[in-house]
């Protein structure tokens, strides 16, 4: 059974271990393999409990925001504890892209090529886009919003679901998708943005889950939100329906990398061949998520791949502007 380990601070006693073993040691391979994740245990735990299973290796599992996680990968560069880093998106990837070890998979030619890293430094395990929510006993059939230009709608106002960009990823995201989808990083995309941010009536909320819940318990009419909760929510009854945006979303991966200089390389290619699997790809769908092979029929319920757009998500670009996008956001916050 692989060990869980929820506090990140937990570790510290692992990592002065490794340390103090020297170099040598610290490069041979073991029968473990440390899996740091921001994903939700869940659904990931009966994966990780069967990759064990099928290998014998040892999984110890290390659960923290993206955030803190590329922080402590950082912070350990000189004497790597994690062999794989799972979740969170891709320009979080970018930001420790010299700290990945390259590796091409054994399924490359089954992935679609914009779900991964030119220099295969990391790989989309799914594709998480970004999508539109509405509450159906709220929002009347010939109002269902079709797109982003539609939440402009002066009756949504003050009643759109929306997380802070700033504490949220995925709404951060949302923020790239939006200003892409409605004419670039441009003053036509931004006074879309500055009307959006007018919509919101200076309700901006703290957490991506505050969004669906909104929506589904009636507070809030519409909102957006990640692909993954959207179906999850309406799949368990809850008072809520999924609009894919007439403007396009995006084929945003949610990757895993190799940390250069980790202990256990074999076990962690391992670990990155088996999640890219089709056998492990086909569960994806049965839990609200979006293969990344090209050889699996999505769900009934998820629009195909080709349905999604063509909005260009440079994790590159998107990491190295980050900050400065946050900024203008703020700008227009503060100006309500």
């Amino acid at each position: 059974m692989h060990k869980v380990v929820v506090c990140l601070t937990a570790i510290l006693y692992m990592t002065a271990g490794l340390v103090a073993t020297g170099t040598s040691e610290a490069k041979s391979e073991t029968g473990e393999l440390v899996l740091y994740t921001s994903h939700a245990t869940d659904w990931t735990e009966p994966i990780i409990s069967e990759f064990e299973k099928h290998t014998g290796i040892t999984v110890t599992l290390v659960s923290g925001g993206t955030g803190d996680l590329i922080e402590r990968i950082h912070s350990e560069k000189e004497a790597p504890v994690a062999d794989i880093l799972w979740g969170g998106g891709s320009d979080s990837y970018q930001a420790i892209i010299n700290l990945l070890q390259p590796y091409a998979h054994k399924h490359m030619s089954k992935v679609l090529d914009v779900t991964r890293d030119p220099g295969n430094r990391w790989h989309g395990t799914t594709i998480d886009p970004m999508v539109i929510i509405y509450n159906p006993t709220l929002v009347e059939e010939a109002a269902v919003p079709k797109g982003w230009a539609d939440l402009l709608n002066p009756a949504f106002k003050g009643n759109i679901a929306h997380a802070d960009p700033e504490r949220s990823g995925s709404a951060f995201m949302a923020l790239v998708i939006q200003l892409l989808s409605m004419g670039g990083d441009n003053e036509t995309g931004w006074t879309y943005m500055k009307r959006f941010v007018e919509a919101l009536d200076g309700k901006v909320l703290s957490s991506s889950s505050a969004v669906y819940e909104g929506v589904a318990d009636g507070r809030y009419a519409v909102g957006i939100t990640y692909e993954e909760a959207a179906l999850k929510s309406a799949r368990a009854g809850a008072d809520l329906k999924v609009v894919y945006p007439v403007e396009g979303s995006s084929k945003v991966p949610s990757p895993i990398a190799i940390i250069k200089g980790a202990r256990n390389l074999g076990n962690a290619r391992k670990f990155v061949d088996y999640i890219l699997s089709k056998e492990v790809q086909t569960v994806m769908g049965d839990i609200n998520r979006r293969t990344v092979r090209t050889d699996i029929q999505l769900p009934a319920n998820m629009v195909p791949n080709n349905k999604l757009g063509d909005i260009p998500y440079d994790p590159l670009w998107v990491g190295g502007n980050k900050q400065r996008l946050l900024d203008r956001w703020n700008q227009l916050i503060d100006a309500q």
